[in-house]
């Protein structure tokens, strides 16, 4: 109970801290516009405190699934966002309720199931402690070295491998910074470890900052947050803050970085050792653009909250279907089966995005030939919408629920090593990708799963959990 009371200490501290400057920065155009953002808010960060009140046990993937509708849907509608101000305040109001309304029924759900009682297993499959933190530290190793290939143009994939390739990265940066993080937050890493962990991650960050992806980064330090912390028992709130500060300030000069390196026709190819210059320059242009441009009532700078936004797409789909377009009927969810299946198997198999570009085409935003070379993400809640309307978001909300509740319940008591634990590791990593339409989720966790049952065949050992009292459980 104490270790929970530390989180809830610091999680109500750090609530407050983000109430205040949610209050102070807020600009909302209407009283209805302000209101929709509060019932946003206050179903996206229930979940964490329901988390916490338990007693703050297990990974929780479903809290950060829930907190990301924060940034991507309530703060859209008080920070003067350019889209969302133009459509009228009921609209909001309505969008906005019918966000808090799909969060509020997932949690309930979530809740439900997680909180479920079942039969503790006697038994589990748990990974070699002894072997662990090398195998941790070599696979991040590697990690290192393949994202630098592509980055520095050694390694040339054809165009499906590339994707199963990036998955698996996925997996290995989650479960290697999620089990090495807990490790060195519980202090049971050894001196020399924790030091090779830290530099690894070091380089880690320092090759994924170059391409100009911001979530990719984003994604390794939350993992790596959510495993110390569960660890100690305490928010590293120093890092925390700081690491914020540092991406708010890169994210004003990555649209200007991206129009300089960014070509239509190939990638950019950085080598390491242009990656401090690089970041230098981005630096200094993202600096340039905050303390000048900004300065001089140039808007068209946005915050990282106002670019991640997804609620001017959830207007714009309440206000088109099915008046102007009509409604998809599942016709994105029909892809994922033949996304499943490999390249190898199928050479003509679709892209992986292909339901978000069906979505992009069908509301006008993209033309097919513009869907190769970007995407404008709609995530699951959008995806939802247009496919059956308020129907599909509690169609939705119940899957999402359960979905989360049941891994939960799965890992919940069980050791840190345990291939339950590492399974809710990967889902929740997975949590935080908001604009991920259900194809590239199923897929990407498909493919990223294949990778640890790989890593399981080879290391995992049976353990009795009735018996075994030394190991460390989340």
């Amino acid at each position: 109970m104490r270790r929970s009371l530390r989180i809830e200490t610091a999680f109500y501290v750090g609530l407050a801290v983000v109430i205040l400057l949610f209050v102070s920065s807020a600009r909302p155009d209407s009283v209805e516009g302000a209101l929709a953002a509060v019932m946003i808010a206050f179903a996206s960060i229930l979940p964490t405190i329901l988390w916490i009140r338990a007693g703050a046990k297990g990974v929780p993937s479903f809290a950060m699934y829930a907190l990301t509708h924060l940034w991507t849907f309530a703060l859209p509608l008080v920070q003067d966002h350019p889209i969302v101000r133009l459509f009228p305040p009921e609209a909001q109001l309505v969008g906005g309720a019918s966000v808090a309304g799909f969060l509020l029924i997932a949690t309930v759900i979530w809740h439900r199931v997680a909180s479920r009682k079942s039969k503790p297993p006697t038994h589990c499959l748990m990974l070699r402690e002894y072997a662990t933190d090398v195998l941790a530290l070599l696979a991040l190793t590697m990690s290192v070295i393949f994202e630098a290939s592509i980055l520095g143009g050694w390694l040339r994939l054809p165009p499906g491998v590339y994707p199963v390739l990036r998955a698996i990265a996925i997996a290995v940066n989650a479960l290697s910074g999620f089990v090495l993080s807990y490790r060195l937050g519980a202090k049971s890493l050894g001196g020399m470890e924790s030091l090779a962990f830290k530099a690894i991650i070091a380089c880690l960050i320092l090759v994924l900052l170059p391409s100009l992806l911001l979530v990719n980064a984003m994604s390794v330090l939350a993992i790596l947050f959510i495993g110390y912390t569960l660890g100690a028992r305490r928010i590293p709130w120093i890092i925390c803050l700081a690491t914020i500060a540092v991406f708010f300030v890169l994210h004003a000069g990555k649209a200007e970085m991206r129009t300089r390196y960014w070509k239509d026709d190939e990638d950019p190819v950085i080598q390491p050792t242009s990656y401090i210059p690089f970041i230098g320059e981005w630096a200094k242009t993202s600096l340039e653009m905050l303390l000048f441009i900004r300065s001089s009532g140039d808007t068209e700078v946005q915050s990282l909250f106002e670019r991640a936004g997804l609620m001017h797409l959830l207007l714009l789909i309440q206000y088109m279907t099915p008046d102007v377009v009509p409604y998809l009927d599942g016709a994105t969810y029909t892809l994922i089966p033949e996304l499943l299946v490999p390249r190898f198997f199928n050479p003509d198999k679709i892209r992986s995005h292909e339901g978000t570009y069906l979505l992009d085409i069908h509301y006008g935003l993209q033309t097919e030939e513009a869907t190769e070379k970007t995407t404008i993400g709609f995530g699951l809640l959008n995806e939802a919408y247009a496919n059956f309307g308020q129907f599909g978001l509690v169609l939705l909300a119940a899957v999402v629920g359960a979905f989360y509740g049941t891994i939960e319940r799965w890992a919940r008591d069980m050791p840190v090593l345990s291939l339950r634990s590492l399974f809710a590791v990967l889902v929740a990593s997975y949590a935080y990708q908001s604009e991920f339409t259900a194809g590239v989720y199923v897929a990407g966790l498909f493919q990223s799963s294949i990778a640890l049952l790989i890593l399981a065949g080879w290391l995992v050992r049976p353990v009795a959990l009735s018996t075994d009292t030394t190991v460390r459980r989340l």
